[in-house]
């Protein structure tokens, strides 16, 4: 079929939540093609075309010419466009296909007979827990799929959702299952709420968070989880934020497990750090919030069995007092461009502490 022509004959409508790359997809197999093939006949590529790989799809996809050009296939409304093609957070992974997802939102948008789709937010790095569904997002598994047919399928989703047992973190809603389970769920939805908010713009609680804006907030949180995500120390096979305690592991299995790993990097192009937008899995991403949430909320319910103590000091005193030497060195140079008063009232100096232990 000539996809060349001035609108598309059959282009399904986007979902107000769905994101631009998801729409494409669907958008590609209703032409059977791969999205990255139908990139190259959106871009009217010449007769031997370099087909991107299906990754930069989606940087592809905010070109002007190819939005332009897509808009004007597709004849998407205004409205549908401002949808599509929201300003990017600079948040996004980077990984750019659809690594992670939640597979009860996929159900039930079968069981309203319609498609599955990609919402925006399962692309966002800080978000790993499903609010509208209270468990952790799981891994899209793309390996079998052949190029033409990535869509949702509605037998991956259905291994997925048995595989996730929603049941287990009801405790957010319902006080009768285990506390400690709650607390997990709890920390994690609060951090990603507020991170969501600081991305509009709104200030965090100063009572939990202390003194910082919402830009403030974001650079710290943005350092503590690159932190916690990168690996200081050569012959270490997890970062920090994998470091879990058997409380952690058993109650916090799936929301925050650990990715066993063999070698003591996984970061990809030789990278130095590694941070949020870098991780496909939700779980590590997850155990990265929460370990931010543990060094920087005020109110952190202890959730484990750390000896953090009751503050947020204490905690961070226990979380780096065992610390590699270079973390606490990258660490104290990015608290330097931190609130001078935010770090006095709620940090310990962990330059201070770098000090001690030469």
């Amino acid at each position: 079929m000539n996809l060349h022509t001035k609108f598309w004959p059959i282009c399904p409508r986007p979902q107000p939540d769905e994101s631009l790359l998801s729409w494409f997809e669907r958008v590609a197999h209703k032409y059977s093609m791969s999205p990255a093939v139908l990139l190259n006949v959106v871009r009217q590529a010449d007769a031997s075309p370099r087909t991107p790989s299906e990754a930069s799809v989606a940087q592809h996809l905010y070109e002007r010419p190819v939005a332009d050009r897509l808009a004007t296939l597709a004849q998407l409304t205004d409205s549908e466009k401002a949808g599509l093609w929201p300003p990017l957070t600079e948040w996004e992974l980077k990984a750019g296909t659809y690594a992670a997802y939640c597979p009860y939102c996929c159900k039930d948008d079968l069981s309203q007979h319609r498609t599955p789709y990609g919402r925006q937010s399962w692309q966002q790095s800080w978000y790993t827990v499903c609010q509208a569904h209270g468990i952790a997002l799981v891994v899209r598994n793309l390996a079998h799929t052949p190029a033409h047919r990535s869509f949702w399928s509605r037998v991956q989703i259905g291994s997925d959702a048995q595989y996730s047992h929603a049941d287990r973190y009801r405790s957010y809603r319902v006080l009768s299952e285990p506390a400690v389970r709650s607390n997990i769920l709890g920390c994690l939805v609060e951090i990603e709420r507020c991170t969501a908010e600081a991305l509009s713009g709104i200030t965090p609680n100063l009572y939990v968070w202390g003194k910082l804006s919402a830009a403030q907030f974001l650079m710290v949180l943005g350092d503590l989880t690159t932190w916690s995500l990168t690996h200081f120390e050569p012959v270490r096979c997890w970062s920090a934020a994998e470091e879990l305690t058997p409380t952690e592991m058993k109650e916090g299995q799936g929301l925050i497990g650990r990715t066993g790993r063999m070698l003591g990097s996984d970061c990809s192009n030789h990278q130095g750090t590694r941070c949020l937008s870098d991780v496909a899995n939700p779980k590590v991403r997850g155990a990265a919030l929460f370990t931010a949430h543990a060094l920087m909320a005020t109110c952190h319910t202890a959730a484990s069995d750390r000896r953090s103590g009751k503050t947020s000091q204490d905690r961070q005193n226990a979380c780096l007092t065992h610390a590699a030497p270079a973390s606490r060195r990258w660490l104290a140079h990015r608290q330097s461009y931190w609130p001078r008063e935010y770090r006095r009232a709620h940090w310990i100096d962990v330059d201070a502490m770098e000090q001690n232990h030469t």
